[in-house]
């Protein structure tokens, strides 16, 4: 394993020509060391019923120390972060399998397998004096430190704003003689974190703060002391149903796997409800946004009665362009159960196989990804496109469906 600490790239050189090269990428640490991983288990393997019945356990604690991760430098060194050990880890939970023969008789039978893991991870040393630090997946420069690595909490926590709609008619005064629209004193504004305009149907975030003020005293939200952790990449628990079926010479196979409890960060739903974006299709939600034109394509802006009446039953707000805000509305349930794989075959008798000059014959079908079930809006719940080491997992950005293939085969034994 190795960091690397250069990258190629092309530089003007002499008489305006570009020329290849290589650059340093960061600052060499000489004092890097290998990260270490110390892990503890215990297991248990029962059978029951002359071995038709099987079950295996394992309980387990890994702790790793010296993790290699990005640390902030001065900058006069010419670069702003270097690789340092500087964190460390564990990881607990149990796993367990139980398989059996459960039907069996001269032309058929029917076993199954079936497993489950709980798993626990907790972030136990960060850099010494700090406790906690953000870091950013990197999908949108706007977003910055979207997740939060804390010690004494786990790995993938979602940092970000709670969502509180949009702005309502009613929380603004309305100017007739300027038609500018201005929040009433004991409506939080958020124009501190995105400088945008501040007006009916804009996204509105929870003030969960509450001391920061706007210079004419009223209440504000502030990029640090509003956002807060909104969802957590990892599972509750996973795992997966293994089943086996035969009558004569046919043969089955079905394998389900599922996941419950993991977050996904759909980046997509943020930057597809965005108007920053110029000749790009937007997400059919932005169909209920709120909006101050009429269906006659008329302007009800400076009408609040109207604009009011006329967006009742709203469900979204307007698209806005200056900031991919991060907030829970766009963290979505990940859980689901994904019929994996299901194979079908069948065997040629014995006999006729001998006719053939064959040994065996067996034909199959099968399908990979036939279906999941779940609520995630997205294309695949299974979904991770920017880590950045791990430390950002469950973000969904531009990434391509899963794909379902279809396998015709034939097995021969001369």
């Amino acid at each position: 394993s190795y960091l690397p600490l250069y990258s190629s790239n092309t530089y003007y050189g002499l008489n305006e020509q570009l020329v290849p090269g290589v650059v340093p990428t960061q600052l060499a640490n000489p004092n890097v060391k290998w990260e270490t991983t110390v892990s503890r288990n215990l297991g248990l393997d029962l059978s029951f019923f002359k071995n038709r019945v099987q079950f295996t356990t394992d309980i387990y604690y890994n702790s790793t120390k010296d993790l290699l991760l990005q640390n902030p430098i001065p900058q006069t060194s010419g670069y702003t972060q270097q690789t340092q050990n500087i964190a460390a880890t564990s990881n607990r939970g149990i796993e367990f399998q139980l398989s059996g023969l459960i039907v069996q008789t001269k032309d058929f039978s029917y076993s199954a397998s079936y497993n489950m893991s709980f798993n626990r991870n907790r972030v136990e040393k960060l850099n010494d004096g700090i406790t906690s630090k953000g870091y950013a997946s990197g999908w949108d420069s706007n977003t910055g430190n979207d997740y939060l690595v804390e010690v004494g909490k786990p790995l993938g926590q979602m940092y970000g704003y709670r969502s509180d709609g949009y702005y309502k008619v009613s929380d603004f005064n309305f100017n007739a003689t300027t038609g500018v629209y201005t929040l009433k004193p004991d409506v939080a504004s958020f124009f501190g974190v995105t400088r945008s305009t501040i007006q009916p149907g804009t996204m509105k975030l929870l003030d969960l703060g509450g001391s920061i003020k706007n210079p004419d005293g009223s209440p504000a939200i502030h990029t640090d002391e509003d956002r807060t952790v909104i969802g957590n990449a990892a599972p509750k628990f996973i795992g997966g149903l293994n089943q086996q079926f035969s009558y004569k010479n046919w043969d089955m196979s079905i394998f389900v796997n599922f996941s419950v409890g993991n977050d996904i960060y759909n980046a997509n739903k943020i930057e597809l409800t965005n108007s920053r974006l110029r000749g790009v299709n937007l997400l059919e939600s932005v169909n209920g946004r709120f909006t101050t034109i009429d269906q006659n394509g008329k302007s009800i802006y400076n009408n609040p009665a109207k604009l009011e009446e006329y967006n009742a039953n709203a469900t979204t707000w307007r698209p806005y362009e200056n900031s991919n805000l991060f907030t829970d509305w766009a963290v979505e349930d990940g859980s689901f159960l994904r019929i994996n794989n299901i194979t079908l075959g069948y065997t040629l008798p014995t006999d006729l196989a001998k006719k053939i000059k064959l040994s065996s014959l067996r034909f199959y079908a099968t399908v990979n990804n036939l279906a999941t079930i779940t609520g995630y809006s997205g294309f695949d719940p299974e979904v991770n496109t920017r880590t950045n080491g791990g430390l950002t997992p469950g973000v969904d950005y531009s990434a391509y469906p899963r794909s379902r293939t279809i396998l015709l085969g034939i097995n021969l034994t001369f």
